[in-house]
């Protein structure tokens, strides 16, 4: 009864803190698309998505040296609220740290406006330690996701990967790491860290696990996008498709709650900013609950495009710990949810 009590305060929290999430409206100024967006805090900004995004462009204006300015956040079950910084190229760091190489380790990564004492990021941590033990590695880059103008956010997501696998590396090197026992997963923003992650890695990783991913300055041909080559298995949860999240299938695995687009109990969901955090929402209770979530396999996208699923008869589970691997069920898979925690139906 108790540990139940603590999941469902767990949760209450969980859902006060993103019901701000990702609020977007949109409006024309002097003839270009700007949007009103929320960052992960609650506040307004204004973005352009109408400016075409180059890759090979110009720099951010904002001063951010990925290995300087990316913090390395470790936290276990010996120190679940303070964490342990390590640092790239500082052997001590890793020496003196708690990481158990005999642990499981989650590498977990903000979007944009994200910061070191982000809730979203901290209840995926709390949710894991209920569970278990770990190693759980949180990826700080809010040097430079704290830019008010998003695209310079965007253009990082490589930079930060790169920093985030070196650190992968050195903890294998000095810190007996095995990289098999490594799951990366990114929200928004962060899940296209993440699934470069899985490229500075080259296959290591064997589970990637992007939340939503975002959609604006992002194409589907886009080379720093997450994507299916990124590790042994990767699986999205689409929550929001089409707005601020991809909608068309990235993935091994692609699962479309609600049919990925709006999802119910968000009302009048202004710009998708409620659906959108709702991916973090089901992860967490996947993570907690006994039931989870088993989405059913549909023919193709198109049936996810129509609102109709024809099943094929094969189910998988979504989200989840440990998670699905290499050998899992892939292709598109639709489950529905309900309007509030706990979201698993039948839970």
């Amino acid at each position: 009864m108790r540990a139940l009590l603590s999941v469902c305060v767990l949760f209450c929290v969980l859902s006060g803190e993103l019901a701000y999430a990702g609020a977007l409206s949109s409006r024309d100024v002097d003839n270009h698309e700007w949007h009103i967006a929320a960052d992960e805090n609650g506040n307004m900004r204004l973005v352009s998505y109408a400016v075409p995004y180059q890759l090979d462009g110009e720099k951010p204006k904002r001063d951010f040296v990925p290995e300087r300015d990316t913090r390395f956040l470790l936290y276990t079950a010996s120190n679940p609220e303070v964490p342990h910084v390590l640092r790239n190229g500082d052997i001590a760091s890793i020496q003196s740290s708690p990481f158990n190489p005999n642990n499981p380790t989650r590498m977990i990564i903000h979007g944009w406006f994200g910061t070191q004492d982000s809730e979203i990021n901290r209840l995926t941590r709390s949710a894991l330690f209920f569970g278990g033990n770990y190693n759980v590695i949180y990826v700080d880059w809010s040097v430079g996701s704290l830019d008010e103008f998003y695209p310079n956010s965007r253009q990082l997501v490589y930079a930060v990967a790169a920093a985030a696998s070196n650190m992968l590396d050195y903890l294998a090197r000095y810190g007996q790491l095995n990289k098999r026992d490594v799951v990366v997963v990114g929200h928004s923003l962060g899940a296209h860290v993440a699934g470069n992650v899985g490229k500075w890695q080259s296959g290591a990783i064997p589970t990637i696990v992007g939340l939503d991913p975002a959609l604006p300055f992002f194409t589907s041909d886009a080379p720093d996008r997450i994507m299916a080559s990124d590790a042994d298995y990767v699986e999205i949860i689409h929550t929001n498709g089409g707005v601020l999240g991809f909608m068309e299938p990235i993935g091994d695995a692609d699962f479309y709650p609600n049919y990925g687009r709006v999802q119910p109990g968000c009302g009048v969901d202004v710009g998708g900013g409620c659906a959108h955090a709702r991916a973090v929402h089901f992860y967490v209770e996947s993570i907690l609950s006994r039931h989870g979530f088993v989405g059913q396999q549909c023919e193709s996208f198109q049936n996810i495009r129509d609102g109709t699923c024809a099943q094929t008869g094969v189910s998988s589970r979504m989200g989840s710990e440990p998670p699905n691997a290499k050998g899992a069920p892939e292709g598109i898979f639709f489950l529905q949810t309900a309007n509030s925690f706990p979201f698993a139906v039948g839970c």
